[in-house]
C-alpha cells in the first residue's frame, strides 16, 4: 500500500502544445452564430468573407492565464459587443472544460463585416 502513494504523488507533467488552445478557442468562437473568418488570398491580399469556417486564433501561455488572440468577422447587423461578450464566454468556458484553464484572456479583432448569404445564415456546426 505505501508503494502505492508514492507512485500517485510522482506522476509527473502534462504539456499542452499552444496550437491546442488555439483550436479550441477557433471552434469555440465559431459555435456564436454570427462569426465568421477571413479566409483565401496571398500576404492578405484577394480576401473574402467566410462564414463556413473558424476564425483565426493565437493562443499564449503565460503562466497560468491564457492569452488568446482572435481575428473574426461578423454578420451584418450585428450587437459587436454582445457578439463579442459571447465569444469571451464561450471561449473561456471550453478552455476550462476541456483544458482545465481557470484564468483566460480573450482579446478580439472584428475585421470585417458582412451579410452571409442564404446559405450560410443557418449554418450547423461540423
Amino acid at each position: 500500500m505505501k508503494q502505492m502513494a508514492e507512485l500517485s504523488t510522482h506522476r509527473g507533467s502534462t504539456t499542452v502544445n499552444t496550437a491546442v488552445y488555439s483550436k479550441i478557442a477557433a471552434q469555440a468562437a465559431y459555435k456564436v452564430p454570427v462569426v465568421g473568418s477571413a479566409a483565401g488570398g496571398i500576404l492578405g491580399l484577394g480576401k473574402y468573407k467566410d462564414f463556413d469556417s473558424r476564425p483565426k486564433a493565437k493562443a499564449e501561455v503565460l503562466g497560468k492565464t491564457v492569452v488568446i488572440d482572435l481575428d473574426l468577422g461578423l454578420s451584418y447587423p450585428s450587437n459587436v459587443q454582445q457578439a463579442c461578450e459571447d465569444v469571451r464566454n464561450i471561449v473561456a468556458a471550453d478552455l476550462r472544460r476541456y483544458l482545465g484553464v481557470e484564468q483566460v484572456q480573450t482579446d478580439i479583432r472584428v475585421s470585417w463585416m458582412s451579410a452571409p448569404d442564404e446559405e450560410t445564415r443557418n449554418r450547423r456546426l461540423r
